[in-house]
């Protein structure tokens, strides 16, 4: 396998999970969380509080931009019932 396979290879599985649904939203919100959670830390709220903006604006960017669909099963809902 030369080095060029193995960073696609490593690059890919950055940007994916384990099955294979896109992984840059949680990535986003992870580092947003930590740069957030530092600068409030050390009294910049300002800081903070943008971050988390950008942050989330990243990931309702993605999720707008993205053509990803979801795979079909039981998923959390609110209904009483099944109907489908």
């Amino acid at each position: 396998m030369s080095i060029r396979d193995r960073a696609r290879e490593a690059l890919y599985n950055a940007m994916n999970t384990d099955d294979g649904s896109p992984a840059s939203a949680r990535r986003a919100t992870q580092a947003a969380s930590v740069l957030a959670q530092a600068a409030s830390t050390h009294g910049h709220t300002a800081t903070a509080a943008t971050v988390a903006a950008l942050g989330a604006a990243a990931v309702a960017a993605e999720g707008a931009l993205s053509n990803y669909v979801y795979p079909p099963g039981d998923y959390a809902d609110f209904r009483e019932g099944k109907k489908r």
